[in-house]
């Protein structure tokens, strides 16, 4: 008997509670610390307000996009998305927003990581943001412009040919 109660507390479903889902396992994590940028103090309560609205309406597959000040001058953003493709899909919808000019006027990128597996082409659209040069953010922003425009362009004309 007392066999018996060893081996089914050894083999409940609390026992295999740390093991992760499928599903997490292919979550992506963003974790930043960012630096409010000196003088822009006053609108930070508003963007971050904008930022959180936009994900929400427009990222379905966004699990958590949170921001947390540890002082009136440096902000926590943790972010995690479903999968690749979400992240991507955030990554993409930011850079083109409009909130991004700001979010850049705003913040200083302290550090930026991802976790989880992701692919080299997010991690080159990723690649400059921790850099505070905001030459180099505005012209990747135009980079990753261009690049879809093409990707579109294409798209239609192969729209147009199978038609």
């Amino acid at each position: 008997m007392r066999l018996l109660i060893i081996l089914s507390v050894l083999f409940s479903p609390l026992s295999f509670a740390g093991h992760h889902s499928e599903s997490m396992d292919n979550q992506i994590i963003f974790l930043l610390d960012l630096e409010v940028i000196e003088g822009k103090e006053s609108q930070v309560d508003d963007l971050i307000d904008r930022l959180v609205e936009n994900v929400k309406k427009t990222e379905p597959d966004t699990i958590a996009y949170e921001y947390y000040a540890s002082s009136k001058d440096r902000i926590f953003l943790y972010e995690v998305y479903k999968d690749h493709d979400a992240a991507e899909f955030h990554v993409d919808s930011f850079m083109q927003g409009d909130l991004m000019p700001i979010f850049v006027d705003t913040f200083k990128v302290v550090t930026f990581e991802v976790l989880g597996t992701t692919t080299d082409e997010l991690k080159e659209k990723m690649k400059d943001f921790g850099d505070n040069d905001k030459s180099k953010k505005i012209e990747k922003l135009n980079q990753n412009s261009n690049l879809i425009k093409e990707r579109l362009k294409k798209q239609l004309s192969l729209i147009h040919i199978s038609e």
